[in-house]
């Protein structure tokens, strides 16, 4: 049977964020559990864990069984419940197809963003340095990685400006005007400078903030000069601010109710983290505004859609990919008969030749000619069911064809 490629993961769009905030992996936990898996559970194993996404892409013999253990070693490892349609769970195509779509950006919370292709991108090194992904994970995430980028540059689908942080700066525009206002931005990851140069550009006031400061001061440069406040000081600056973003990867929540001082003006918070930055409850205080990535979601444009149209047009090329990789993958089942059957055709004329070679009594020369005869008349009678089964089309046949042919030559 074809060797086995499966997905098992969150299913964002119905795991609540008190849940997926919960089940993140950050490096020291993947190179843990990438180790685990592949010594205990698969053949290889890559995991992709992101601001919204926690997905385990494996390899291995017994499918259902490496899921089955897999689920269990995620509610142990984030000591979570985890109800049914709060998992992904899918198998060869359909889990080749979700890769795909995932690196185009169709499977993310706003379509078509670019983020994702890097975080892919770094997914596959990292298992490849921890030594869980190998010949077979490898393949594929290049493949959909390559396919990716020919994609964005066939349908200009970047051109439109819809990341997260864009998003999420539309969303505080609902509400306010940001030109001239104080916005402070905490956590200056990839996110957070989108957040930051999005300010900007509508002219407000932007003030930046890293646990790094040499990351400020970097930020700051690369954006024009922003003032930059310590870590120590954010308290003054948040109650000095209209508008608070925060973007960083910290495990547990910054900003609490302690943090945010009793207001008389309004203050409208984005939390971009998961897990999330600020602490639920300052929601509640007056004169606060807090939204997190869920209330992206009720964002719905006409950008989201020209690129969700964009991106739905390549799905024959998907499907022709997958099944490129899926011969691919088939084939390399036949390679190793095709290597086992020239080692049997060697050894069965080995036997043959030693038995006629005793029997009789050749010259040098009449030997050689024996052998010719001999070793190429095996060759041919193997060669026949060998070239017909590289040939076949279907995987189905083909796995057959390799059970037979295993069985009858001993191979």
């Amino acid at each position: 049977m074809l060797k086995n490629f499966g997905l098992i993961g969150l299913n964002h769009k119905e795991t609540p964020i008190e849940i997926r905030e919960k089940i993140h992996f950050y490096d020291k936990d993947k190179i843990e559990s990438l180790s685990y898996f592949s010594e205990n559970f698969v053949e290889e194993a890559l995991i992709l864990s992101t601001c919204n996404r926690t997905e385990i892409y494996f390899v291995g013999e017994n499918i259902d069984q490496a899921a089955a253990n897999i689920e269990g070693y995620l509610k142990d490892f984030f000591q979570v419940d985890l109800e049914g349609r709060q998992l992904i769970k899918l198998y060869n195509e359909e889990a080749l197809r979700h890769l795909f779509n995932t690196a185009i950006g169709l499977e993310s919370l706003i379509i078509g963003e670019d983020q994702i292709l890097g975080q892919i991108t770094d997914a596959q090194i990292l298992a490849i340095e921890v030594g869980s992904a190998g010949k077979y994970l490898n393949k594929v995430f290049r493949e959909a990685i390559t396919f990716a980028k020919w994609t964005k540059t066939q349908s200009g689908v970047s051109a439109i400006p819809v990341s997260i942080s864009y998003m999420g700066i539309r969303k505080i525009e609902e509400a306010l005007r940001l030109e001239n206002e104080k916005a402070l931005v905490i956590g200056l990851g990839d996110m957070g400078k989108l957040a930051a140069m999005y300010l900007v550009e509508r002219g407000a006031q932007v003030i930046v903030a890293n646990r790094t400061y040499e990351n400020s001061v970097k930020v700051s440069k690369d954006l024009g000069g922003l003032d930059i406040v310590h870590y120590k000081d954010l308290d003054q600056a948040i109650l000095d601010c209209k508008i608070l973003i925060t973007a960083t990867s910290s495990p547990h929540t910054i900003i609490k109710e302690k943090n945010i001082e009793p207001r008389t003006e309004d203050l409208y918070i984005m939390d971009l983290g998961l897990p999330r930055d600020v602490e639920a409850s300052v929601g509640d205080m007056d004169h606060v505004h807090l939204y997190d990535i869920d209330n992206l979601k009720e964002l719905s444009d006409e950008n989201l859609k020209k690129k969700k149209d964009l991106l739905d047009k390549f799905q024959p090329e998907i499907q022709e990919k997958i099944s490129e990789i899926t011969r691919w993958w088939t084939q390399t089942k036949v390679d190793p008969i095709m290597e086992s059957a020239d080692q049997r055709c060697k050894e069965i004329a080995d036997v043959t030749l030693n038995y006629i070679f005793r029997k009789t009594h050749l010259s040098h020369r009449e030997k050689g000619k024996v052998e010719k005869i001999v070793r190429a008349s095996i060759r041919r009678a193997m060669r026949e069911p060998l070239v017909a089964l590289k040939n076949m089309e279907s995987t189905e046949e083909k796995n057959i064809a390799i059970k037979v042919l295993k069985e009858v030559f001993d191979l």
